[in-house]
């Protein structure tokens, strides 16, 4: 069942969720992304770990300890609002312009495992999210298995949202090169 709606969802890509996900994805770098690190280094939280690729369960309380107690609170709050959504624009900006890249390039289906990267992405952002506000709830008592959990998930969503991007830039590519050979084809045909 799962297989099938993913199928779907790439075959019905509409137009218009691709250009609403790239203009809501275009809107949270330019603006909503500068002011949440800002509103984060205000609240004291001067290392992020949502942008680390790795860390051990030290690291982390090392890290929660020096946010403090009104800087975990503020990471928590920030984790149930912001980060509920900022996962949800990055993954239907790659999965839509994705899935219509591919359909409009006409890629064989037995190939369209490459474009469940996103799809993993988001999974292990939700899961880090959990994991780490685990910790900064508990602190200063520790959840030594979370914490342990927690920086290798992290580093499993920036391998699957670097390999979901990487995948969009060759469908670019892919698709300019499609258009250049056609544009050619036809230009040779007059």
């Amino acid at each position: 069942m799962i297989k099938k709606i993913y199928h779907i969802s790439i075959e019905k890509m509409p137009y218009w969720l691709g250009l609403i996900s790239t203009l809501a994805f275009a809107f949270f770098i330019a603006v909503v992304l500068p002011s949440q690190s800002a509103l984060a280094i205000e609240n004291g939280l001067l290392e992020s770990i949502d942008t680390s690729w790795f860390y051990n369960a030290r690291q982390l309380y090392e890290i929660a300890q020096s946010y403090g107690e009104s800087g975990r609170s503020f990471y928590i709050t920030q984790r149930w609002t912001f980060d509920l959504i900022w996962p949800v624009v990055y993954f239907s900006f790659i999965f839509s312009l994705s899935a219509l890249l591919y359909n409009a390039i006409g890629l064989s289906k037995m190939n369209r495992w490459i474009l469940s990267f996103s799809w993993f992405s988001i999974g292990f952002d939700y899961l880090e999210n959990i994991m780490v506000s685990i910790v900064m709830m508990r602190y200063p008592a520790q959840t030594w298995v979370i914490a342990d959990l927690a920086g290798t998930v992290t580093s499993l969503k920036w391998i699957f949202l670097s390999l979901s991007f990487i995948v969009l830039f060759f469908l670019i590519i892919l698709k300019m090169v499609q258009w250049i050979l056609w544009n050619r084809r036809k230009t040779d045909a007059k």
